[in-house]
């Protein structure tokens, strides 16, 4: 689990840096460097989490929000 939080919070931080990197003069080949390594970052952070991640205990009828305490009752109205 350690390599997921660590993987989610490199590229968050990677991000917020790119993001800056326009505000901030960088260089605007070190920008395209960095545009250019983001998909294969997210593609990588992807892997992690898919390979070291916990799965959830519940299963999507069970807790419609595994994030938020909410239970499903089967009463919902669909937009149909």
């Amino acid at each position: 689990m350690k390599k997921v939080t660590l993987a989610v919070l490199f590229l968050t931080i990677y991000a917020i840096i790119f993001q800056a990197s326009f505000f901030a003069g960088v260089p605007d080949w070190i920008v395209f460097v960095m545009f250019s390594l983001s998909p294969f970052l997210v593609i990588y952070m992807a892997y992690v989490i898919l390979k070291y991640g916990k799965p959830s205990g519940y299963s999507f009828d069970e807790k419609f929000y595994d994030d938020y305490d909410y239970r499903r009752n089967g009463k919902e109205a669909l937009n149909e």
